[in-house]
């Protein structure tokens, strides 16, 4: 049987270190799947820069590390404005991001929905027009780059739940289109993380492991929430999975929660591969 492969996000890392450093720490430690947060202070996508983006490959390549996606933070963005001008930008900003991510060799990039109105529930109709059409903008851009979409379920989503997504990409045509089930988001918009996950089985490429109480969004240290974690894992492992796991954890001290997360899940009988 083929484990799973576990790595790490450097979303933790964001806002105390660069990502070169993060990079070259998650690689000493033994991780060798990567997922990368393009956020300034540490990774700007908007920011063409050739030099710095060969180091960072020849980085990753050094330590034999595989880069699954580039990530956008969702703060700074919205596909589903009712704004144009709104939208317009956050596909730049993809279009960018995507250009970051063939500089690095990445396999994904990773998109979420646009926005739902959190308080005006008929909105969400118009907005999801909105997104429909970005979306599309931005599957043509990285379809054409070699760096294909990976959807991302987010609680602030107009794609929140494993059922949305299935709903979206059925009726749009991206069927083939592989998933990230984050187990922390979904649990923030009161779905059940397994019964998530068997919904989108077929379509699994990502999943992201952090924890959090029960009704609220949070990315915690594993083994401080509420989140099932010995579930999950007896999910994954009860039906082979064979993609990958990243820990996306955001603490004071993100590679000893990493670390810790991933001995917490070999407890719960979960057996993975750290080579990417």
């Amino acid at each position: 049987m083929t484990l799973p492969v576990l790595g790490a996000h450097t979303f933790g890392f964001a806002w105390d270190c660069v990502a070169e450093d993060a990079i070259e720490r998650l690689a000493a430690a033994g991780y060798r799947t990567i997922q990368l947060m393009a956020t300034p202070p540490h990774f700007d996508p908007w920011v063409q820069d050739a030099a710095r983006t060969r180091r960072i490959r020849a980085l990753i390549e050094r330590h034999c590390l595989s880069l699954l996606a580039l990530d956008l933070a969702s703060s700074d963005i919205n596909l589903a404005s009712p704004s144009q001008h709104v939208v317009d930008f956050a596909v730049s900003s993809y279009v960018a991001t995507i250009d970051r991510a063939a500089e690095l060799g990445a396999r994904w990039i990773c998109v979420g929905s646009g926005r739902r109105h959190a308080l005006l529930a008929k909105a969400n109709d118009r907005l999801m027009v909105s997104f429909r059409d970005a979306f599309a903008r931005i599957y043509d851009k990285a379809e054409r780059a070699g760096v294909p979409v990976i959807l991302e379920n987010h609680p602030q989503g107009l794609l929140a739940s494993a059922a949305d997504i299935t709903r979206f990409l059925d009726a749009e045509g991206y069927a083939g289109m592989p998933v990230i089930y984050d187990v922390a988001n979904a649990v923030a918009i009161g779905e059940d993380p397994v019964e998530g996950l068997r919904a989108l089985w077929p379509r699994l490429g990502i999943v992201h492991l952090s924890d959090s109480p029960k009704g609220q969004w949070r990315h915690d240290p594993i083994g401080s929430g509420e989140i099932d974690f010995a579930a999950i894992a007896a999910l994954l492992r009860q039906r082979a999975y064979e993609g990958r796991i990243v820990l996306e954890i955001l603490s004071d001290q993100p590679l000893k929660d990493i670390d810790e997360g991933a001995a917490i899940l070999k407890r719960q009988g979960l057996a993975f591969s750290l080579a990417g």
